[in-house]
C-alpha cells in the first residue's frame, strides 16, 4: 500500500504538469493516457471486485499505449498503420471484448488461445519493437536534451512494463518486487520530467544560466600583486569556423557519401559529434540527421531533374548519394509530395517560372518551402 501510493502521488504530479504545459500536444495525450493506465495498473488490488474490470482493461492498454509514444516521440515520421499498429491494438482491444463473456481461467480451446493466451504473447512483442524504436532512432536526432531526456524516460517505463507484464501473465515474480520496481520506475521518470520537461516534448533547450553578481569579479576585489600576473586571453588561430567548415564540406559534396552517418560528418569536420549535432539543429533548424542529409540530395537532385530532362533517375539517384532508386523515390515523396518521374514530367510539360527556376538552381542547404 505504501508503495502503490507512492506511485500515484508521482503519477498524479507528472499528469498535472503534462496537462497544463503540453496538453495540446498529441504525444502528451498519449503520455497522459498512459499514467491513467499505469494508475489503474497500481489499483488493481485496491478496487472493489466489481470495477476490477475496468482495471484490467486499462492494464492491458499499457505496452500498446507504450509503443504509441515511441512512435510519436522517437521516430522521423511516424508509421500509425502498420502490421504493429494492429499488433499493439489487438493486445488490447481482443482480452477487452473477451472479458464478458468468462475469465481467462474459466475457458479453453481455440477461442481462449485466441483471447487472451495470444495477445499476452503480443504484448512483450509490441513492448520490444517499442525498445527497438527508441534505440534504432536514438543517433539520428540532433536534440541532445531530447536525446538524453528522452531515452532515460522511455527506456524507465519500457523495462518496467515489460517486468510489470511478465509478472502479470507468468505469476512468477514475487508482488513486493514488482511494486518496487514500479517505485523506482515512477520516481526517476518523475524527476526527469520535472528537470526537463521540454526537452522532451518539444526538444527546446534549457536557458543558459545568466551570469549573476556572484560570479564577477572586478578589480577592485585583487591585490595588486595580482594584478600582475594577469595577461590579456590570446585570441584564438585564424581560421574558418565550424559553420563555415560544415558549409563548404557540403558545398564540396560530401552529402553524397553513401551511408553517411553523423560520426563520420562530425570526423571530416573535426568536431565530437555533440557539437556537430547541435550546429547542424542550430544553424538550420533541423532535428534529424537524415532528414538535414535527404534535403541536401533530395534539392541536388530536383536541380538535375529540371536542368538534364535526359539523364536517367537512376543515375542522378546514385550521383546524390543514395544506393536504391526506392530509397530515393521515398525519400522525394516526403519532401516534394511526389515521384520523381511525376516530377519531371510536369516541369517538362510546363513552362516554368523564373521564380521556379531560380529556386530550383538555389543554394543546396537552402530547405524548400
Amino acid at each position: 500500500m505504501l508503495l502503490s501510493g507512492f506511485c500515484l502521488g508521482v503519477i498524479a504530479v507528472m499528469f498535472m504538469i503534462i496537462a497544463r504545459d503540453f496538453r495540446h500536444l498529441v504525444i502528451a495525450k498519449v503520455v497522459l493516457a498512459l499514467l491513467v493506465a499505469v494508475s489503474a495498473f497500481l489499483l488493481r488490488d485496491i478496487v472493489p471486485l466489481g470495477w476490477y474490470w475496468l482495471m484490467g482493461d486499462l492494464m492491458t492498454c499499457i505496452p500498446a499505449l507504450f509503443w504509441l509514444v515511441c512512435q510519436l516521440g522517437f521516430t522521423r515520421r511516424p508509421r500509425l498503420f502498420s502490421v504493429w499498429s494492429i499488433l499493439a491494438l489487438y493486445t488490447c482491444i481482443t482480452p477487452a471484448l473477451s472479458r464478458p463473456f468468462g475469465a481467462p481461467l474459466e475457458s479453453a480451446g481455440l477461442l481462449h488461445w485466441l483471447a487472451w493466451e495470444l495477445p499476452r504473447a503480443a504484448e512483450y512483442l509490441v513492448i520490444l519493437n517499442g525498445l527497438w524504436i527508441v534505440v534504432a532512432h536514438w543517433q539520428d536526432d540532433l536534440i541532445e536534451s531530447r536525446r538524453h531526456l528522452r531515452i532515460l524516460v522511455l527506456c524507465t517505463m519500457g523495462l518496467t512494463a515489460l517486468w510489470s507484464t511478465l509478472a502479470m501473465n507468468t505469476g512468477y515474480l514475487p508482488e513486493i518486487s514488482l511494486n518496487g520496481v514500479v517505485a523506482v520506475a515512477a520516481l526517476v521518470s518523475g524527476y526527469v520530467f520535472l528537470k526537463g520537461r521540454d526537452g522532451i516534448f518539444s526538444g527546446i533547450h534549457t536557458t543558459p544560466r545568466e551570469v549573476g553578481a556572484a560570479d564577477t569579479l572586478s578589480t577592485a576585489d585583487l591585490q595588486p600583486t595580482d594584478l600582475k600576473t594577469i595577461r590579456p586571453p590570446t585570441p584564438p588561430a585564424p581560421g574558418p569556423s565550424p559553420l563555415e567548415r560544415l558549409n563548404q564540406c557540403m558545398n564540396d559534396g560530401y552529402y553524397r557519401t553513401a551511408k553517411l552517418t553523423l560520426k563520420m560528418l562530425a570526423r571530416e569536420l573535426d568536431l565530437p559529434e555533440y557539437r556537430t549535432r547541435a550546429l547542424i539543429n542550430e544553424a538550420f533548424d533541423y532535428r534529424n540527421f537524415n532528414d538535414y542529409i535527404n534535403h541536401l540530395r533530395i534539392n541536388e537532385a530536383s536541380s538535375r531533374l529540371l536542368a538534364e530532362p535526359g539523364t536517367p533517375i537512376q543515375n542522378i539517384a546514385l550521383d546524390a548519394g543514395y544506393r536504391t532508386l526506392s530509397s530515393f523515390n521515398r525519400a522525394f515523396r516526403e519532401i516534394r509530395g511526389c515521384t520523381p518521374s511525376d516530377y519531371r514530367q510536369h516541369i517538362q510539360t510546363s513552362q516554368p517560372t523564373s521564380e521556379e527556376t531560380d529556386t530550383a538552381n538555389s543554394v543546396l542547404r537552402s530547405k524548400p518551402v
